[in-house]
């Protein structure tokens, strides 16, 4: 039988359970908000509950296996969100993150803004004149940095 416990408890108990940790909150806002937060719900195995009552966490664990048939884009979100949470043989994109200097994190957000497509984006642009489009300048842009200098 399915847990019948609200969603909204569900979501505020993951939300407590990642509160202090970017990336455990990263991916709790990611699962909540992508898909209408369905896969935020109790009843996928992802979503455990807690000793602490009324807590909710997500298990990393869980996320393989389960997720065969579901379509390619939820599949591939779902992997984001399990890369967050898992310190295993993933890709640890939290870990990554958090361990780079200030000069490579801004090249790996630049790297991430640039494959995501922001620096092809356009805006239209209403003038007196007319209707117009611009170019919008990148989510983060690519520093300047020297190529092969040690940062």
């Amino acid at each position: 039988m399915a847990d019948q416990t609200e969603p909204s408890v569900v979501v505020q108990g993951l939300r407590w359970w990642a509160q202090g940790a970017y990336a455990e909150e990263a991916a709790v806002e990611l699962l909540v908000r992508a898909f209408g937060g369905r896969f935020a719900a109790a009843g996928w195995p992802w979503v455990r509950s807690c000793e602490r009552p009324g807590w909710w966490r997500l298990d990393a664990d869980e996320f393989g296996g389960h997720t065969d048939v579901l379509s390619s884009g939820e599949q591939r979100v779902l992997a984001v969100v399990e890369a967050l949470v898992s310190a295993g043989p993933l890709l640890d994109v939290g870990g990554i993150l958090a361990g780079v200097d200030r000069v490579n994190l801004v090249l790996i957000l630049a790297a991430f803004a640039h494959a995501g497509g922001s620096h092809e984006h356009m805006e239209l642009i209403a003038t007196e004149d007319g209707v117009r489009y611009g170019r919008l300048a990148p989510l983060v842009s690519w520093p300047d940095v020297e190529i092969g200098a040690v940062s």
